[in-house]
């Protein structure tokens, strides 16, 4: 199977609920191959592949897709098959002012580099599914988005950082954005009790970006978008039919778990 793409396999390297990744050479590189689940990828998953391909000619963050002589996306049986480049690095570290200055930078170039891309018949991003623009004005205009921009999607190799995983990219306000990133280290900090460890990154990320960007984003425009993200996870453990694969197949203990983060930051 994997030959006719010109690809040797490896070991596998990691399983989720949708997908495989798998350690693998290509005309004599190390790369990594990612399998997708035809069944359950969404439908404008080929035109997020080429909107990735397109960004990592542009910017050098973004790790591309590799082309091979089947094409970017290859069907393999039930899968849909990508290859991409293997890079060493490591996971930034969320307590470490550098490598967290680094992400905000990165950020605020990919915003710049997405921005300049030409518009694509993509969706909002999901978890602005259903969010009237009425109802947060105070958020800027829309571009196409990262959508996942967070430590789990990036690597510091070579001291810099890399973007990977676009699975999630779709349109809304760079505010969002901001803010779901703020969110994701919030949420890993308040199950684990280590809220100043995200007070910290807060300020260096959002101060980062804003330098960066040359966008002076409010603090209270920033809150308002990661209450928006945390109001978009209680809207999907109440109704998990509407919510991305993680949350629909969740045991009963961890959603219990999420209900809880959600009802406490809907108190602060």
């Amino acid at each position: 199977m994997w030959s006719s793409i010109g690809v040797h396999c490896g070991q596998e390297l990691h399983g989720g609920h949708q997908s495989r990744v798998f350690a693998a050479t290509f005309d004599g590189d190390q790369v990594v191959v990612k399998l997708n689940d035809s069944r359950l990828v969404d439908p404008a998953f080929h035109l997020r592949v080429g909107v990735t391909s397109r960004l990592a000619e542009m910017d050098d963050s973004v790790v591309g897709p590799v082309t091979t002589k089947a094409g970017l996306i290859v069907e393999l049986g039930g899968w849909l098959a990508v290859v991409y480049p293997f890079l060493v690095g490591e996971t930034p570290d969320v307590s470490d002012e550098a490598d967290v200055r680094r992400m905000a930078t990165t950020m605020a170039s990919l915003h710049r580099s997405l921005d300049q891309l030409e518009p694509v018949d993509l969706p909002a991003v999901a978890a602005l599914t259903g969010v009237r623009r009425t109802d947060f004005p105070e958020l800027g205009r829309r571009q196409l988005l990262h959508g996942d921009f967070s430590p789990a999607n990036l690597l510091v190799s070579d001291g810099q950082v890399r973007v990977f995983d676009f699975d999630d990219c779709g349109y809304g306000p760079i505010e969002f954005e901001l803010g779901n990133t703020l969110y994701m280290v919030l949420f890993d900090a308040a199950m684990s009790s280590e809220m100043e460890r995200y007070e910290r990154f807060r300020d260096w990320f959002v101060d980062e970006y804003r330098s960066a960007s040359g966008h002076g984003v409010p603090d209270e425009v920033v809150e308002k978008a990661i209450g928006l993200r945390v109001q978009t996870l209680g809207r999907w453990v109440d109704r998990p039919e509407s919510a991305p694969i993680g949350i629909r197949t969740a045991t009963p203990a961890w959603r219990d778990s999420l209900r809880a983060f959600v009802r406490s930051q809907t108190r602060r």
